[in-house]
């Protein structure tokens, strides 16, 4: 079986993406974040709007369906989302799709001429804190609450 790709976002894909960040953002965050703090289709388009080149790359399926995106800006992870139909196994075909994604953004950061970089993950986000640990991530003790009574832990890699 084919691996997921990996390719650079472009303004077609606006739609499709903010659309994937809203359905995994409600997923990896119901029950903790109340409904009038979840995201809308209509901010995570406008956010996607202003991506420039070299800040994100989504991940699509053999069938051409986006399953996944990452983005960075100064020298962060910003993002990075999968499919939740994916998240409880390794994807369409074995593959990681999450730690592809992940493993390209170091890579681009990394080309950029970052040393380390950081990223911030919701404390209750455990499917992603495990796969942050699993690629060589650490919790570096900054945290900030960012949403009433949701704390982000902000995580480091050195390249």
């Amino acid at each position: 079986m084919t691996p997921p790709s990996i390719r650079p976002v472009t303004p077609r894909d606006v739609h499709a993406i903010a659309e994937l960040q809203v359905r995994a953002w409600r997923h990896e965050h119901d029950g903790f974040v109340v409904e009038a703090q979840m995201p809308t289709l209509e901010d995570r388009i406008a956010l996607w709007n202003g991506v420039r080149p070299g800040e994100a790359w989504l991940s699509e399926d053999a069938h051409g369906r986006i399953v996944g995106v990452v983005g960075v800006h100064d020298g962060e992870v910003g993002v990075l989302h999968v499919d939740p139909d994916l998240l409880d196994e390794d994807g369409p075909d074995g593959s990681d799709v999450d730690g592809l994604l992940l493993e390209h953004a170091e890579n681009a950061l990394r080309d950029a001429g970052h040393s380390s970089i950081l990223l911030w993950t919701f404390r209750e986000n455990h499917h992603n804190r495990a796969l942050y640990a699993r690629h060589g991530w650490t919790p570096d003790g900054a945290e900030q609450e960012t949403l009433p009574g949701v704390v982000e832990v902000r995580y480091r890699r050195e390249l």
